[in-house]
Order: structure tokens, then C-alpha cells, then sequence
């Protein structure tokens, strides 16, 4: 019973998320799924497709009875036929649909990897800003610790008459406004949590901290995978155009028919054998579609147009996507150079605060410049973790606008 009693004490296991497993699960989400179901149905289409372009065989039967015979017509007739159909020729129709099917898979397949490093980077994203925000609220810890150090040690002067009352208020209102700063931080923690709960689908309580971006800047840029599927989705969009223009050619197609028929005659003088009982028909058909007061050619004349605004949209995104890049490479280098700032910034803070201090506690300072310091010191020291954080989210953005995929680089 103690035994029992000693395990339903102890605190739940709480499973801590690395990045790398956050993206493998976000990779599994109903966003995924559904892409995937996408990717699904357009190669489906493109199988259905080409068994239809196969020959195609139909088999048959029936049964006929005419209330008046003659030697031309028995009483009862049972007939049972096997056809096959093959299109020869359709004016090139079947090669431009076949294009234009394959362009579709080759478009939701650049979608479902589009999509999944879309994912990557916001995942990162997140991440990193919970470790932001979850260093933000160490450093608020630690000056709320040293502040109700010093509120406790002036109350004790106060009590005394070694230290006024203006000065405990003082101290006392930096330790609230803290405890506040403490709960907004807690909020927009639980609010990353949440959101990555949206991209995981599964409730996150806490996430490791020893994730990295592992990118050595050597890496050298490649279409990404959003601004190919475009690609594929403009040549799509051509080959239905030159499926469209196919129907002024002529079409070419062979119908072969065998049958066998049984004939039945009530009045047996009428069947003189006549009557053919197996029979193949063999007949090869074309049809040419000459005048349709340009009907085709206006249907070809608006889906091409489709086709150049599409290709006008992919040529704006690559530029679009080249300024990124190069954005996000100038982005990276800044942000290194902002580290080397941040920490000369937090290492004169510090200086600065132990020397405030040893004066402030020897009476030399004020409570004003002790204060002041010490908020500089931790404010420093959230600006330098920060800055950390932030050249990771740099790290992942460069290699998503050089197209390559984040997954490959988390460590």
C-alpha cells in the first residue's frame, strides 16, 4: 500500500520535444495528409488515362421475339457478341493529356515538398522563440530573486532607520512590475506551445534545448520547390492548350465485332438458311472536324492565354525569390555581427552592475543607479540570448530561400 501510495505521488513524466521531432510530427499533420491525397489522385488520373487510351473490350448478349416472322425475321432470336474498340489516331490529344497529367503529378509532388518546408520553417520558428521567450523568463526570474534580496535588506535598513520609505516603494514596484513582465512572458510561451500544437497536432508541454540549425554557409542556391511547382503548373496548363488545338485534326479509330446468333422458327417452312449465324465485322472509322466557325480555335486561343499569365506569375515569383534570398543572406550576416554587439553589451552591463553594486552598498550610489544597472544588466543578458536564437532563425530562413530542405539540417 506505501509502494502504491509512493508512485501516485510522483509528478507525471512530461515527454520534451527536440526540433527535429517536432518537424518529423508536423510532417504528419492534416495539411501533409491532404497533399498527399492530392499527389494521390492526380497519379491515379494519370493511370486511369492511359487504360483508357487501351483497346477496350465489350461483350454482349440478347434475346428478341417478334410476334410476326417472316424468313427474314425468326420468332425468337438469342444473340451473344464480343467487341473491340482501339483509337489508332486522335490528332495528338492523347500525347499533350498524357504531358499535362504527368505536369500535375510533378506539381502536387513539388507542392507536398513545398508545403513540408513551409512547415519546417515555421516550426523553427517557433522553436526558437520559445527558447527566446523561455531565456526571457530566466533573466526575469533571476532579477526578481535579486530584487527581493534588496527589498528584504532595505526593510530590514528601514526598520532601523538606516534607509526612507521612498526608497523600500521603490524596490517594491520593480519587484511587481517584474512579476508582471514574468506572467506576459508565461502567456506568449503557452501561446507558442499552442501554435505548435496547431502544426503537430499533439499537446507539447515542454520542448528540449539543445536544437541548432547546422549550417556551415556553403551551401549554394537551387529552385525551391513552391516556384517549380509553378513551373509544372505552366506547363500543365500548355499541354491542354495543344489538347484543346488536337481536335482540328482528324481521328482514327478501329471497331472489330463478333457475333453468333440462334434463330428460332415457329413456322419451319419459312427458314429458307439464309440467316447468318457467326458474323465478324471489321470497320475502320475516321471523322475530321472541318468547320466549327472556330470554336476549337478560340477554346486553344484562351487556355494558351491561361498558360502566358501563368508563365508571367512564375517569372515575377523567381524575381521575387531572388530578392529573398539575397535578403536573407545579407539577414544571416547581420545577425552575426549583432551576437558579437550583444555580448560586448552584456559584458559591460555585468562590469558596470558589480561595480553599482559594491557602491550602492557602500552608500555611494543611490538606489536609483543600482536599479538601473541591474534592469541594463538583465536587459543585456535577454538581448544576447535573443540575438542567439534569432541567427538560428536566420540560419533556417537562408536555406529555405536557397530551396533547400530544413530538415536535412536540423541537429
Amino acid at each position: 500500500m506505501r509502494n502504491i501510495i509512493v508512485i501516485l505521488s510522483l509528478p507525471a513524466f512530461i515527454y520534451a520535444y527536440s526540433l527535429n521531432e517536432l518537424v518529423d510530427i508536423a510532417h504528419e499533420n492534416r495539411l501533409v495528409k491532404s497533399a498527399k491525397h492530392s499527389l494521390n489522385a492526380s497519379e491515379k488520373s494519370y493511370d486511369s488515362t492511359q487504360s483508357s487510351y487501351l483497346p477496350t473490350i465489350e461483350i454482349g448478349a440478347s434475346a428478341q421475339y417478334a410476334s410476326k416472322e417472316s424468313a427474314a425475321l425468326p420468332q425468337n432470336t438469342i444473340k451473344a457478341y464480343g467487341n473491340l474498340k482501339y483509337t489508332i489516331y486522335d490528332g495528338g490529344k492523347k500525347s499533350d493529356l498524357y504531358n499535362q497529367l504527368k505536369s500535375n503529378i510533378d506539381a502536387q509532388e513539388k507542392n507536398l515538398e513545398a508545403l513540408k518546408n513551409d512547415i519546417s520553417l515555421d516550426v523553427s520558428r517557433l522553436y526558437f522563440e520559445y527558447l527566446s521567450l523561455l531565456s526571457d523568463k530566466k533573466a526575469t526570474e533571476q532579477e526578481m530573486e535579486q530584487l527581493k534580496a534588496e527589498l528584504a535588506r532595505l526593510n530590514m535598513f528601514f526598520k532601523s532607520g538606516s534607509a526612507t520609505k521612498d526608497e523600500v516603494l521603490k524596490i517594491d514596484s520593480r519587484v511587481k512590475n517584474s512579476n508582471v513582465s514574468l506572467q506576459e512572458i508565461e502567456l506568449n510561451i503557452q501561446k507558442v506551445l499552442h501554435t505548435l500544437e496547431y502544426y503537430t497536432t499533439k499537446k507539447i508541454d515542454t520542448i528540449t534545448e539543445d536544437s541548432t540549425i547546422n549550417y556551415l554557409g556553403e551551401e549554394s542556391q537551387e529552385p525551391r520547390a513552391d516556384i517549380e511547382k509553378l513551373e509544372f503548373e505552366a506547363s500543365a496548363i500548355k499541354h491542354s492548350a495543344e489538347s484543346v488545338r488536337s481536335q482540328n485534326y482528324p481521328t482514327l479509330f478501329f471497331d472489330d465485332t463478333l457475333s453468333h446468333s440462334d434463330y428460332t422458327f415457329d413456322n419451319k417452312s419459312l427458314n429458307m438458311g439464309t440467316l447468318i449465324e457467326n458474323q465478324n465485322i471489321a470497320t475502320l472509322n475516321i471523322s475530321w472536324n472541318i468547320l466549327d466557325f472556330g470554336a476549337t480555335t478560340k477554346n486553344y486561343e484562351a487556355t494558351y492565354e491561361q498558360y502566358l499569365s501563368q508563365k508571367s506569375l512564375l517569372e515575377h515569383q523567381k524575381a521575387v525569390a531572388d530578392v529573398d534570398y539575397r535578403l536573407a543572406l545579407k539577414s544571416l550576416e547581420i545577425s552575426k555581427v549583432k551576437i558579437e554587439a550583444t555580448k560586448s553589451t552584456l559584458d559591460a552591463a555585468s562590469s558596470t552592475y558589480e561595480l553599482i553594486k559594491l557602491r550602492y552598498q557602500n552608500g555611494i550610489v543611490d538606489n536609483i543607479a543600482y536599479l538601473q544597472a541591474l534592469s541594463e544588466k538583465f536587459e543585456a543578458s535577454r538581448g544576447y540570448k535573443r540575438a542567439l536564437y534569432d541567427h538560428e532563425v536566420k540560419k533556417a530562413e537562408l536555406l529555405y530561400y536557397s530551396g533547400k530542405n530544413i530538415k536535412e539540417y536540423l541537429k
